[in-house]
C-alpha cells in the first residue's frame, strides 16, 4: 500500500582538472566518508581522472590514471579504508592507485599495474564485502582473486556444464521413485495407454506434451542480444552468478547463468529460456536472480519484455511484464540493499519497482534532467532509499521515502481512503467502506503516463494524479463507489502550464476540497504550483510560489486537510497560507524527517516527524526511538515500534514537553504482528488498518479507540450506541455504569428507553462484575480529560462497589420496570433483575412467576430462571414459598429423577395447610420454622401432637426455640425444660444442666451436676441440710478441685466443711500460698504445723524451682552454642548447609531412585523449597501429605536438618514464657523461705533467677537474628515469599528483694 515519493534529486556536474573536457565514466558511493567517487575520461585523452565529491562541497582529485589506446574501463572500486583505487581494463590490466587521505594529490598518488591478463577481461565484479574479485577472461575462464589479488580459483566455462545434471541426491530410494517433475507420471500413463492401444511407436521416445506444463524452451537468443557478459554477487558474498552466451551445440547458442560458490565451485546452470537477455542482478537477500527476456504474446500479437527470476539452482521462479514498448531495452538491473526495490536502467530513464503480495508495482519513472543517455545506475550500499544514475555530463542522486496516499483521518470524512500508484494506474480503495486486499483494489483510474505521486482531497471524491509531464484530476461518486461508480479523469493540466520543459514535478497534495498543489524543481530552485479545483473540469492555476531555500523535500496536507505544509532539507516545517500564498515557519526538527504530520492541539500547531533512523520527533523533542511508522488522528498519535507494538499517545498541549514512556501496559499499548506497519486509521469506526510484511492487510479495533468512543457515548447519554459498541468489541458492559455511576442512576429510565430490547437489558444485568472496571480493566489514560471530568464533581455521591454495585443497579432498574408502563413488556427482565442481585431475590422472582396465568409463560419464565440460577436451589426456594405446582414445574426442568420428587409432592398435595407447611420446612431443614407450624396444629386435628412436638424438639435440638414458644404455658414449658436438662447433662454442660434441674426442683440431679461442674458453693448449698450428704459431696469436690489445680478452693472446703486443717495447709502450700498457710496455723493455734507441714513444703518448692532454673540455664548455654555452630557452618559452606544437611536419612515415603522430585536439589533450593524445574510445576507436585510431613519435621527440629535453627529459636521463646509464668511463684517462695529463716535457699533462688534473666538479656538479639534468606518459602503457585520474622521477646528484670541482694 506504500508509494515512493522523491524527496530530492541532487545533481553533480564534475569538471576535469588534469585534462580538459573529460566525461563521466563511472561513479561509486563512498560509505566511509559519505561521499561520491567519480571516474572521468575520454577516448582521446587516454587518461582517467578520479575525483571525490565530499558532502560539504569539497572536491578532491585522487588520481590521474593512464589508459592504453582503445582500452576501456570494465570495473572501478574505491577502498576508502585503505585509500586505494582499483581499476580493471578490458585489455587485461589491473591498476592500483594509493593516495594520501590527509592531502590528496594526483602527483603523489602511487599508481602501479598489480596484475595483467593477456587474453583480456570481458567483465569483472567485486563482492559486496569487497574481499573477492570475480573476473571473466577473454578465454572464458572465471578467475577469483582476493582483495590483494591473490588467486583463489580459476574455472573454465565448459559448454558441457549446461548438459550436466545438478540434481541433489537425498542418499536413499531408487531412481524409479525419484521426482521427475510435474506431470511426469501422467506422461508415463499416456505412453502406457498408447502401447495398450496397439500403436506402433517407440513409446519411450514419443513426443508427448503435458497440457499443465509450459512447452520446453531451447534458449533461442533474443533479437536484441549484445553477447555481453555480466556478473552479480549474492548479498552475503558466498555465491556469484555469471551470465554468458554459450554455443551448446554446433549452430545453437543460448544465454546461460552459471552460479559459482565463493571458492569457485560450479553450483548450477540455469534452464534454457527463449529470448533471455544480458541484464543480471542477484537479490541481496539471496532468494532470486533477476534477468530479462523477450517473447511474443499471441493475445496482443506483439513482443513483450518481461523480467524473469531464477533460483540459485537455475530453475525459473516467476516473472512479470515490464509494461515497456516492444523495442525498449533494459540495459541493467540493480536491487536496493534491503531487497525491497528493483531498478531498471533504460537509455533515457530509470524505473523503480517494488513488490507486495506477489505483485510488482511500478512506483517511479525518473528521466535525466537534460535528456542525456544514462550510462550507469547504482543503489547506495547501505541506504536503500538512495541511488544515483549518471550520463556523460552529470550524476544525479535520488533520495526517496515511502509514503501512503491517504485521505483524511479525522471524522466525518475518515473513510480510510488509500491511493496506490502502479505505473499508469492508480488503485483506489476506501478501506473503511470496502476492505479489499492488495494488490486488488476497489476501483482504478488510468492516466496516459506513469505516475509520480497521487493525492486525495478531503472529500475523498477528488484525486490529483501527478506524472512527469502533467497533473490529472479525477472524481468519483463516493456514495456509490461500492455499487457502480467508477472514477473518471475530469481534466489534465500539462506541465507547460505551470513549469518549464526541463522542470521536474515531484509531489502533489490536496488541501480541503478546492485546492491542489504540485511541488516541482527548476534548475535554480523549487516551486509550488497551486490549483483551484472547485471545478475539476476546468482547474485554474491560482499561483506559483517559490519555496526555499532551503529546498523543500516533502509536502503534505495538515491532519485536518485545511492547509498545506512542507518540510525543507534542514528539517524546518512551514505552513502555506492558501489565501495569501505566504509560508510561515512553525517548527524545526533536529534532523531531516522522511514523513511528518501537522495538527492543531488546543489551538497550538504541533508537528510530528519520523526520521529514516526510526526517531520520532514532536516539534524539536525526541519523543521516541525505534519507530517504524506513525499516523495522527484528531485525538491520538499512533505509532508502531521495532518491538512489534502499536502505541497511542493522547494529543494534549504538553505532548512536546517530555519523551513518551516506553513500558506502559494499559490501553495505550497493543501487540501486533511482527513487522506490521500502519496503513490508515478510521476513528469513526474505531479501527486501524495494518499491513504485514508479506503484504496482507489486517483491520484491528484497538481498545483505546473503542473505549474513547464508548466514553463519549456515555457522556452524551447515548447508551444504545455505547451498548452496541461494547457488545461488538467484547467490552465489559459494567462500563455503562462504572464510567459515570451518578449519571447512570439519574438516567435509569432513559437507559431503558435507549436500550429498548429486554434481552439486551438482561444481558447487561447478567454480566455485571463486582469489580470497578474503570479502575481495573479500562482505566482512562487521558489525564486532561480525567481531571476535567473530576472537577465537575460537586456532589457527595458515593459510588457503589462490589456486590453492592450489582444489587443497586438491579434495584434501580426494578424501580422503573415495575411501574405500569414497563411491567407487562419486561416481565422476564424483572425476573432477571431479581436473580442477578447479591444475594439473589429468588423468592420475589418465584412469587412473580406464580402470578402468571398462562402455563406456557410460567414454563418459559422458569426455564429462564433455571438458566440464571441453580435449579436445585430454585426447587427448594419454590417449596419455601409453599407453591407446590411451581416446584413441580422447576423439578421437571432439572436433572432429578421423578421418583425423587413426585411421591413427596403428591403427599404434600393431600395434606392440610399447616401440616403441608410443616412437612416442607422440615424437608428444607428449616426446623425452627417447621416447629412454628407444628405447634399451631390443634389436638383436635392430631391427638398425639404434644408428644410429636417433644419428639421433634429432641430430634433436632430445638430446645431454646421451643422454650420461647411455650414461655406462657407452664406444663409444656416444664416438659421441654426437662428434656433440655437431660440434653445438657448428656453433653457435659453440667453448669447449665444443674440450673435447669434446680428450676424444675429436681435437687438430686441438680446437686450431681453442680458437683461435676465443680460449682462447690452451689453444691454445698444444696447438700448442707444433710450432714452425711454434705461430707460425701465435699469429699468429691476436694478431689475434683485438686485435679483441676484449684488448690485454694479445695483448701477452703477441707478447712470449713471437712475440718481437716493439715490437708488444707498442704493444699495452700501446693498453690505456693505459704503466707496463707502460716497465718492459718497461727489462727487455729497450731504452730507446730508450721514446722511439720509448711517447712517441708517450702523445701519441696525450693527443689522444684531451683531445678527449673538450673535446667533453663543449661538449655540457654547449650542451644546458644549450637546456634553459633550452625550459623558458622552456613557462612563457611552454604552449599553443604542447604544442600547436604539432612541427607543421611531418606524420607520414609520418598523413593531413592532418581526422579525429578527426588534428585538432589540445587544450591539454596532445599531450604527455600524451590526446584530445578519451574517453580510452579514443583509447587504443584507438593501434596498435602508431603506438606504435613515437612511441618512435622520443622516442629521436631531434628538435629542435622535445615529446620534445627528455627526450632532452637522457638525453644528459647518457650523458655522465656515459662520463666515469666514461674516468676510469681518464685517470689512467693522467696518470701516464705525468708520468713522461715531459710536465707541461703532464698538467696540461691533469687541469685539463679537473676542470672538466667541477665543471660537472656545479653544474648536474646543474637539468638533471634535470622537472615532474610532463611525466611524464604515457596507457596502453592511457586512464588517465593518471606515468612514473618519471629518477634524478639522482652526480657524483664527479676524484682529482687533488697535484703537478699548481696
Amino acid at each position: 500500500m506504500k508509494n515512493l515519493r522523491i524527496l530530492n534529486i541532487g545533481q553533480v556536474a564534475p569538471e576535469s582538472r588534469t585534462y580538459p573536457d573529460l566525461e563521466v565514466v563511472d561513479s561509486v558511493f563512498d560509505v566511509v566518508s559519505d561521499s561520491l567517487t567519480i571516474v572521468m575520461g575520454s577516448e582521446e585523452s587516454q587518461t582517467l581522472e578520479v575525483q571525490q565529491f565530499m558532502k560539504t562541497g569539497q572536491i578532491n582529485i585522487l588520481a590521474s590514471l593512464p589508459v592504453r589506446e582503445f582500452d576501456k574501463m570494465v570495473s572501478f572500486v574505491h577502498f576508502a579504508d585503505s585509500c586505494q583505487l582499483v581499476v580493471i581494463f578490458e585489455q587485461g590490466d589491473i591498476l592500483s592507485a594509493v593516495y594520501d587521505a590527509a592531502s590528496p594529490d594526483p602527483d603523489s598518488t602511487v599508481i602501479e599495474i598489480v596484475g595483467s591478463i593477456d587474453s583480456g577481461i570481458k567483465c569483472a565484479r567485486w563482492s559486496p564485502d569487497e574481499e573477492t574479485l570475480a573476473v571473466l577472461t577473454g578465454e572464458n575462464n572465471l578467475v577469483l582473486l582476493t582483495r590483494t589479488l591473490e588467486p583463489i580459483a580459476e574455472k573454465y566455462l565448459n559448454p558441457n556444464d549446461v548438459n550436466a545434471t545438478m540434481q541433489v541426491s537425498v542418499g536413499w530410494g531408487k531412481k524409479e521413485t525419484q521426482f521427475k517433475g510435474k506431470g511426469a507420471k501422467q506422461l508415463e500413463r499416456e505412453r502406457q495407454a498408447l502401447k495398450n492401444a496397439g500403436l506402433n511407436i517407440d513409446s519411450d521416445n514419443a513426443i508427448l506434451h503435458d497440457p499443465t506444463l509450459a512447452e520446453v524452451q531451447h534458449g533461442h537468443l533474443s533479437s536484441y542480444e549484445t553477447y555481453k557478459c555480466s556478473i552479480s554477487w549474492r548479498g552475503d558474498s558466498q555465491y556469484l552468478s555469471l551470465s554468458t552466451v554459450e554455443e551448446i551445440e554446433p549452430g545453437h547458442e543460448r544465454r546461460v547463468i552459471r552460479v559459482y560458490s565463493r571458492d569457485g565451485e560450479l553450483d548450477s546452470c540455469s534452464e534454457a529460456v527463449d529470448g533471455q537477455e544480458e541484464p543480471l542482478s542477484w537479490k541481496p537477500q539471496g532468494s532470486l536472480i533477476a534477468s530479462t527476456r523477450r517473447r511474443f504474446e499471441e493475445e496482443i500479437n506483439e513482443q513483450v519484455l518481461e523480467l524473469i527470476f531464477f533460483e540459485r539452482n537455475g530453475l525459473r521462479h516467476g516473472e512479470f511484464n515490464t509494461r515497456l514498448e516492444g523495442n525498449a531495452r533494459v540495459l541493467s538491473l540493480d536491487w536496493s540493499c534491503n531487497s525491497e526495490m528493483l531498478a531498471f536502467r533504460l537509455s533515457d530513464r530509470i524505473l523503480v519497482w517494488t513488490t507486495k503480495n506477489y505483485h510488482w508495482y511500478l512506483k517511479q519513472e525518473i528521466y535525466t534532467a537534460a535528456g542525456e543517455e544514462i550510462q550507469f545506475m547504482k543503489f547506495h550500499p547501505e541506504n536503500p532509499m538512495k541511488f544515483m544514475f549518471g550520463s556523460n555530463k552529470r550524476i544525479e542522486i535520488v533520495d526517496m521515502a515511502y509514503s501512503m496516499g491517504l485521505g483524511p483521518t479525522c471524522p466525518p470524512t475518515d473513510v480510510g481512503m488509500v491511493l496506490v500508484a502502479d505505473g499508469i494506474e492508480c488503485k483506489i480503495t476506501p478501506l473503511g467502506m470496502a476492505n479489499v486486499p492488495p494488490p486488488v483494489s476497489l476501483r482504478e483510474v488510468w492516466v496516459e503516463e506513469n505516475l509520480v505521486d497521487v493525492a486525495s482531497a478531503r472529500s475523498n471524491s477528488v484525486f490529483a494524479l501527478l506524472s512527469n509531464n502533467s497533473v490529472s484530476f479525477a472524481t468519483v461518486d463516493l456514495e456509490n463507489i461500492i455499487k457502480s461508480s467508477e472514477p473518471k479523469i475530469r481534466s489534465t493540466v500539462t506541465k507547460g502550464a505551470f513549469a518549464g520543459p526541463h522542470d521536474r514535478p515531484r509531489q502533489v497534495c490536496c488541501a480541503g476540497d478546492n485546492m491542489a498543489a504540485v511541488l516541482f524543481d527548476t534548475a535554480q530552485c523549487s516551486k509550488i504550483a497551486i490549483f483551484d479545483i472547485s471545478n475539476t473540469d476546468e482547474p485554474l492555476l491560482a499561483s506559483v510560489v517559490d519555496a526555499g531555500p532551503p529546498k523543500p523535500v516533502l509536502m503534505k496536507p495538515t491532519v485536518d486537510f485545511e492547509h498545506l505544509a512542507y518540510e525543507t532539507a534542514d528539517g524546518s516545517v512551514y505552513i502555506l497560507d492558501l489565501g495569501t500564498f505566504e509560508a510561515s515557519k512553525i517548527t524545526h526538527f533536529p534532523q531531516l524527517c522522511t514523513d511528518f504530520w501537522v495538527t492543531d492541539v488546543d489551538g497550538i500547531r504541533v508537528c510530528f516527524g519520523l526520521s529514516s533512523t526510526g526517531k520520532l520527533y514532536v516539534n524539536s523533542l525526541l519523543a521516541c526511538s525505534g519507530v517504524t511508522s506513525f499516523l495522527v488522528t484528531e485525538s491520538h498519535l499512533l505509532y508502531t515500534t521495532a518491538k512489534h507494538q502499536l502505541k497511542f499517545v493522547h494529543l494534549d498541549s504538553n505532548i512536546d514537553q517530555q519523551p513518551f514512556p516506553e513500558n506502559e501496559d494499559d490501553e495505550r499499548t497493543r501487540m501486533i504482528e511482527r513487522g506490521a506497519l500502519l496503513v490508515t486509521a478510521i476513528p469513526s469506526k474505531a479501527s486501524v488498518v495494518l499491513q504485514a510484511p508479506r503484504g496482507n492487510l489486517e483491520t484491528i479495533h484497538p481498545r483505546i479507540m473503542i473505549l474513547t468512543e464508548v466514553r463519549n457515548f456515555i457522556k452524551n447519554r447515548k447508551y444504545a450506541e455505547a451498548f452496541v459498541a461494547c457488545r461488538t468489541h467484547r467490552i465489559a458492559l459494567d462500563i455503562l455504569h462504572d464510567y459515570d455511576s451518578e449519571l447512570f442512576f439519574n438516567n435509569v429510565e432513559h437507559f431503558i428507553k435507549e436500550i429498548k430490547r429486554p434481552d439486551y437489558i438482561e444481558l447487561f444485568m447478567s454480566t455485571l462484575l463486582e469489580e470497578d472496571v474503570v479502575e481495573t480493566k479500562y482505566k482512562e489514560t487521558e489525564k486532561s480529560a480525567t481531571s476535567a471530568f473530576e472537577q465537575l464533581r460537586v456532589s457527595d455521591y458515593v459510588k457503589p462497589r462490589g456486590k453492592e454495585k450489582i444489587s443497586r443497579i438491579c434495584e434501580a432498574l426494578l424501580a422503573v420496570l415495575l411501574t405500569p408502563p414497563y411491567k407487562s413488556k419486561y416481565l422476564q427482565t424483572i425476573i432477571t433483575a431479581y436473580a442477578c442481585q447479591h444475594p439473589a431475590k429468588t423468592a420475589q422472582a418465584l412469587e412473580l412467576i406464580g402470578t402468571f396465568k398462562n402455563d406456557s409463560e410460567i414454563e418459559k419464565a422458569v426455564q429462564h430462571l433455571c438458566f440464571l440460577l441453580d435449579v436445585n436451589k430454585l426447587y427448594d426456594e419454590a417449596l419455601g414459598i409453599y407453591n407446590v405446582p411451581l416446584a413441580l414445574v422447576i423439578a421437571q426442568q432439572s436433572q432429578k429423577d421423578p421418583k425423587e420428587y413426585l411421591p413427596f409432592l403428591q403427599k404434600l398435595h393431600v395434606q392440610p395447610e399447616l401440616r403441608k407447611k410443616f412437612m416442607i420446612d422440615s424437608y428444607l431443614k428449616k426446623y425452627e420454622k417447621a416447629l412454628d407450624w407444628l405447634v399451631q396444629i390443634s389436638p383436635e386435628d392430631s391427638p398425639d401432637i404434644d408428644t410429636e412436638i417433644v419428639d421433634f424438639v429432641i430430634e433436632h435440638s430445638l430446645y431454646t426455640h421451643a422454650l420461647g414458644l411455650y414461655r406462657y404455658k407452664k406444663d409444656k414449658f416444664d416438659a421441654i425444660m426437662r428434656a433440655y436438662a437431660d440434653y445438657l447433662h448428656e453433653n457435659r454442660d453440667y453448669a447449665d444442666a444443674a440450673l435447669a434441674y434446680e428450676t424444675l426442683s429436681q435437687n438430686q440431679e441438680a446437686l450431681e451436676n453442680y458437683v461435676l461442674a465443680r460449682k462447690w458453693q452451689q453444691a454445698v448449698t444444696l447438700a448442707i441440710h444433710d450432714k452425711q450428704l454434705l461430707t460425701d459431696t465435699c469429699t468429691r469436690l476436694v478431689s475434683l478441685l485438686t485435679d483441676n489445680h484449684e488448690y485454694s478452693a479445695a483448701a477452703y472446703v477441707e478447712l470449713k466443711f471437712l475440718d481437716n486443717i493439715e490437708e488444707a495447709l498442704k493444699l495452700y502450700c501446693k498453690n505456693h500460698q505459704y503466707e496463707q498457710a502460716i497465718m492459718l496455723c497461727y489462727q487455729e493455734d497450731k504452730k507446730q504445723l508450721v514446722e511439720s507441714v509448711v517447712d517441708p513444703a517450702l523445701g519441696e518448692g525450693f527443689g522444684v524451682i531451683a531445678e527449673l532454673l538450673a535446667d533453663c540455664k543449661g538449655q540457654i548455654n547449650s542451644q546458644l552454642s549450637r546456634l553459633r555452630e550452625l550459623r558458622s557452618k552456613k557462612q563457611e559452606d552454604p552449599y553443604a548447609y542447604y544442600g547436604e544437611m539432612g541427607e543421611t536419612e531418606a524420607p520414609d515415603n520418598v523413593s531413592i531412585a532418581a526422579s525429578e522430585t527426588s534428585t538432589r536439589e540445587s544450591f539454596f533450593t532445599r531450604y527455600t523449597g524451590k526446584t530445578q524445574g519451574t517453580a510452579k510445576t514443583g509447587a504443584s507436585r507438593r501434596t498435602a501429605k508431603n506438606r504435613r510431613r515437612e511441618e512435622r519435621k520443622k516442629a521436631r527440629g531434628k538435629k542435622g536438618t535445615i529446620y534445627e535453627e528455627e526450632y532452637l529459636v522457638n525453644s528459647i521463646g518457650r523458655l522465656v514464657e515459662r520463666l515469666n509464668q514461674t516468676e510469681p511463684e518464685a517470689l512467693r517462695l522467696i518470701e516464705g523461705l525468708v520468713r522461715r529463716s531459710m536465707m541461703a535457699q532464698a538467696y540461691e533462688i533469687q541469685k539463679n533467677f537473676v542470672e538466667v534473666r541477665e543471660l537472656l538479656k545479653l544474648h536474646i538479639h543474637e539468638i533471634y537474628n535470622i537472615s532474610e534468606k532463611d525466611r524464604e518459602r515457596v507457596d502453592e503457585n511457586g512464588m517465593v515469599y518471606l515468612v514473618p520474622e519471629i518477634p524478639v521477646p522482652e526480657i524483664k528484670s527479676f524484682p529482687k528483694r533488697k535484703l537478699l541482694d548481696y
